[in-house]
């Protein structure tokens, strides 16, 4: 009996790591298709991140985002590990005033646009840094496209 149910054990175990190679090679070739498919529709160029004032536990950082799809696209949010908070924020005049304000609906980005997250203007805000950046160094943002879901890009600290 004893020899029965191992060689029933063994029969299953080598039928499971089939069945879980054959997923395995299902998603990853669903997730090169999403990428390929994400790669046509959307560039995202010149990323940095802005090197904090010593002391500062915030920043701001940028990237140029083109729309290369049939449709129009919306950025909806940002992420990054390096901070405890990110959000889309825009800077605007208001009663000759520069503020800054949150941009809680994110911003559409129309076939064949530009989106430009640069200071002074549009940009991902970095809050609660969870260490001091170096100059040079290499972080990652992510942003989330309605549709799309994240693409991360890589930025340097300047």
């Amino acid at each position: 009996m004893l020899k029965l149910s191992s060689c029933l054990t063994k029969i299953l175990v080598t039928r499971v790591k089939s069945s879980l190679m054959a997923f395995l090679l299902v998603l990853t070739a669903a997730h090169a298709s999403a990428g390929e498919a994400l790669e046509t529709k959307l560039s995202l160029v010149n990323a940095w991140v802005k090197k904090p004032m010593p002391g500062m536990m915030m920043t701001a950082g940028f990237v140029e985002i083109t729309n290369l799809s049939d449709q129009p696209l919306a950025l909806i949010g940002v992420r990054t590990a390096v901070s405890k908070v990110a959000e889309l924020h825009a800077m605007e005049m208001v009663d000759g005033v520069m503020k800054m304000r949150y941009a809680d609906q994110g911003w559409q980005i129309a076939v064949g646009e530009t989106l430009a997250l640069a200071p002074g203007g549009k940009h991902a805000m970095l809050m609660g840094l969870q260490e001091p950046l170096q100059s040079q160094q290499q972080v990652l943002l992510e942003f989330n496209f309605a549709g799309l879901g994240w693409i991360t890009v890589n930025a340097e600290v300047r």
